[in-house]
């Protein structure tokens, strides 16, 4: 299959190009095994038809880090914008679920877990929207933009621009969004009950179990965002947010953005949290684990594995493999020469 750039055809398997001209034939000299990576060469993949509906894992992480290049060489503006809208979506979802798991009291009291079922099956329609309009999280641009710097897309300045920049527009997303819903009266009886107990809770672990947690979820956010993008229909995209992030929820990890709006919500209905233990005790830890989360144990395991980081344990590997297929052959021709 290919794809089309810059002016050239790439075979890439799984692929078929729609050609600008005329129809080509290719021949087998153009096949490529995927070492030119030239899915790095566009970030127009509108221009691609995919024959398959899922990518494969090396394809995958490509487009993930792809991802991470255009979001870091956007204007801070548009980061920013992309950002609030992305906060509010946040927003949206959160109040969603809390709106329904918790005004389910009555049969929550005797089945704790439904509570927790409702609000995990709810809340991951805020990651669908941000998917499928180019919002942005500093959750998954953690994860997205590490993968670019790790294979050299994006500078460092651009790195710290994204992550600043978009970490802001979350925290004004999503405060306006927190202001937006107590003003207008829904964080009103079991809604605010529950949005205030999860803030006290969330205040309530040490520092070391309140990173931990955070990166056992931004481990889920991040493989929700490479499953979505290693999908190219709407349905798998759908499926590959959901599932990790219902699982994150339900576990009852921390995810920063999320806190950005239940944190808010909470102080503004009089919680018993100050503004101190939200940014101490909640906020700092959760943003230094998500961040460790998104940048080394999935960009960075996924560079190693198909990126830049891996090349010289690939490279000893193909070694090792051809001197292995060498010595077979070696050995099968003395077999047959023995008979």
């Amino acid at each position: 299959a290919a794809q089309s750039c810059s002016g050239y055809s790439f075979v890439q398997p799984m692929r078929v190009a729609v050609p600008a001209t005329a129809k080509k034939s290719y021949t087998l000299s153009m096949i490529s095994d995927g070492s030119d990576r030239s899915e790095r060469k566009s970030l127009d993949i509108s221009k691609t038809t995919y024959t398959a509906l899922v990518k494969s894992p090396k394809d995958a992480y490509l487009a993930f880090a792809e991802k991470g290049m255009s979001n870091a060489k956007m204007h801070w503006f548009k980061i920013l914008h992309q950002s609030i809208l992305g906060g509010a979506y946040v927003g949206f979802g959160g109040l969603l679920a809390l709106s329904v798991a918790g005004n389910i009291s009555g049969i929550g009291f005797t089945n704790p877990g439904l509570v927790k079922m409702t609000f995990a099956a709810l809340f991951p329609v805020n990651l669908l929207l941000i998917v499928m309009t180019g919002g942005q999280l500093f959750t998954g641009n953690s994860a997205t933009v590490s993968a670019a710097k790790f294979e050299k897309m994006i500078y460092w300045r651009e790195l710290y621009k994204s992550f600043g920049v978009s970490l802001i527009g979350n925290v004004i997303g999503c405060g306006l969004f927190a202001l937006t819903a107590n003003y207008v009266g829904l964080l009103k009886g079991g809604t605010g009950a529950l949005a205030c107990s999860t803030a006290v809770a969330k205040c309530a672990g040490t520092f070391g179990q309140t990173v931990v947690k955070a990166i056992l979820c931004n481990w889920m956010v991040s493989l929700a965002v490479f499953m979505a993008g290693a999908s190219n229909d709407l349905v798998g995209k759908l499926v590959g947010c959901w599932f990790p992030i219902s699982t994150f929820v339900a576990i009852g990890l921390e995810h920063s953005v999320a806190n950005l709006f239940i944190m808010p919500c909470a102080i503004l209905l009089g919680a018993k949290v100050t503004i101190a233990d939200v940014v101490y005790k909640n906020l700092i830890p959760v943003i230094i684990g998500n961040a460790i989360a998104g940048a080394f144990v999935v960009a960075g395991s996924y560079s190693y594995q198909f990126g830049r980081l891996g090349k010289k344990s690939r490279d000893r590997f193909s070694e090792q493999l051809k001197t292995y297929e060498i010595r077979k052959r070696s050995e099968n021709k003395e077999y047959v020469s023995f008979e």
